[in-house]
């Protein structure tokens, strides 16, 4: 268990760029908080769980912490003290109705996922559900993307976690908490004026040093600009498949499926073929996509899926910190079902060319650029979109309008579907001494994309968490079927070349 506290120190702190854009984007139809779904083994008592969480909050300063807009949004939001913070306002307890089985307890456990955060108090619940099928204990947890991404979500949960089943007692915080005070909104206004001011400056003196004294840096500056708005510009204008869950506006609504995969296997199919772990994710997750488009009626002969890919961009020593530090990456992959091991062939050629591109590290580039364009702006053009979604959501729901393979659909742009792929503990974990069984990650859906992926190691096993909006995706249960089939496929040949290897080695040491 860590025993340090985690994101820094307990003062109050302005968001980033980045992490502000999670809170501008957010809409009720869209909310913006990503999570876990961990299945203990178990009844966990639910007094004993609020216990152990207050027993450790003092770890994540955080978590004690809530949102501070600056007027006329000069600035990016600050989080401070919340002086009125409780546990008992974050965690919850339902008792699941008898015999429920586990998808009806997921589909139940959905309808708490799918409503935003409450933005009065720290931007985080967890909620416990007891007597799950097979006597375990679910608990489910939320956090506002503006807090943290995949890699320090995990962070989080090492703490509220512990990778033995009777740890050390955490060490109390040395003094009781007292939370800082609350700013005015004229202080904070003051506050960000300073700050942009100051901002303004050193931006123009850095930049004015570069060109002189390093034209070299300057020009490589420009190039990786170019190279990012040359990327944006591909995505922007790219033809996409047209799917049913991008066909139209995504409700608040969520559905789950999820599968869990043995990660020996994906490395034996890496050993096999080439390419990474993460080349065979790619894989089965498209050719399950294709398959099921052909099982719908969609005729994608010649289409191509894109793919948001987040990329995790963090230093050595940014390696526990919260927030986001992420870039991405948008692979393309054929929309027709086809050979998986030819597939893979194709996933790892482009992969290989985003890399070798540098197309993630420009597109860090362009949004440290971004830190430049004014909160005012990205706000306001933050809010007539969410606006319109919000709106566009509420129609859908009124007239009940549902995809089909010939009827209306919005145009076809960007990408298709987000994949996530978090690196977790391969070590079991343990809640008040009950051993987690599996742990199901969560990603947020929104705008146009009705279905996501999120992909979380853990304990020697991938998990895949498919999330879909059930207006586009009612089915999300048959993509899973497709994923698990493309799996198989693909751990099958790579069994039968280990084979064929195994006994040409055998037949060369045989003199054959």
């Amino acid at each position: 268990m860590a025993s340090e506290i985690l994101g820094g120190g307990t003062q109050s702190y302005r968001l980033s760029t980045q992490d502000a854009t999670f809170i501008y984007a957010e809409s009720q139809s869209g909310p913006l908080h990503i999570g876990s779904i961990g299945l203990f083994e178990g009844r966990i008592d639910f007094e004993d769980i609020r216990r152990h969480i207050e027993s450790r909050i003092h770890l994540i300063p955080r978590y004690r912490q809530r949102l501070a807009p600056v007027p006329l949004n000069l600035s990016h939001p600050m989080m401070e003290d919340d002086p009125e913070f409780s546990v008992d306002n974050h965690v919850f307890n339902h008792e699941l109705a008898p015999g429920m089985s586990e998808v009806e307890a997921l589909s139940l456990m959905m309808r708490a996922y799918e409503s935003p955060l409450n933005r009065e108090r720290p931007l985080w619940d967890m909620h416990a559900y007891q007597r799950l099928e097979g006597g375990r204990t679910a608990i489910l947890w939320r956090v506002h993307h503006c807090l943290v991404d995949g890699v320090s979500g995990v962070e989080l949960l090492k703490v509220m976690y512990d990778f033995r089943p009777d740890p050390e007692p955490a060490e109390p915080p040395e003094t009781p908490w007292t939370p800082n005070p609350a700013s005015s909104g004229a202080a904070r206004l003051i506050e960000a004026a300073r700050e942009r001011f100051h901002a303004a400056f050193q931006s123009a003196q850095t930049t004015a040093r570069e060109m002189m004294s390093d034209p070299v840096s300057a020009a490589k500056s420009a190039r990786t600009f170019a190279e990012a708005a040359r990327t944006m510009t591909e995505l922007a204008t790219r033809r996409i498949a047209q799917t049913p869950w991008n066909a139209g506006v995504a409700t608040e609504r969520r559905e789950i499926a999820w599968t869990r995969l043995s990660f020996a296997d994906f490395r034996a199919i890496r050993q096999a073929f080439g390419g990474s772990v993460n080349d065979v994710v790619l894989t089965i997750l498209t050719e399950a996509a294709a398959r099921y488009l052909a099982h719908h009626g969609y005729n994608e002969r010649g289409q191509e899926l894109c793919i948001g890919c987040p990329v995790n961009v963090r230093h050595r020593d940014e390696r526990s910190a919260l927030g986001n530090r992420v870039s991405m990456m948008f692979p393309t992959a054929p929309a027709e079902p086809m050979d998986v091991v030819e597939r893979l062939k194709l996933i790892s050629i482009e992969t290989e060319r985003i890399k070798e591109a540098g197309r993630a590290q420009s597109l860090e580039s362009l949004m440290r650029m971004a830190e430049g364009v004014p909160p005012s702006l990205i706000s306001f053009g933050s809010r007539m979109a969410t606006g319109a979604l919000d709106a566009a959501a509420a129609m859908v729901k009124m007239t009940g309008w549902k995809p089909t393979p010939d009827g209306f659909a919005l145009p076809a742009a960007g990408i298709n579907f987000i994949a996530t792929n978090v690196p977790g503990v391969q070590v079991p974990l343990y809640l008040l001494g009950h051993r987690c069984l599996d742990m199901i990650p969560l990603v947020p859906l929104g705008a146009t994309l009705g279905y996501g992926v999120a992909i979380l190691s853990y304990n020697q096993s991938l998990y895949f968490g498919m999330m879909s909006e059930p207006r586009l995706m009612p089915d999300v249960a048959l993509m899973r079927a497709y994923v698990d089939e493309a799996f198989a496929e693909l751990r099958r040949r790579g069994q039968e070349r280990a084979g064929k290897s195994e006994r040409a080695m055998a037949e060369v040491a045989a003199g054959r």
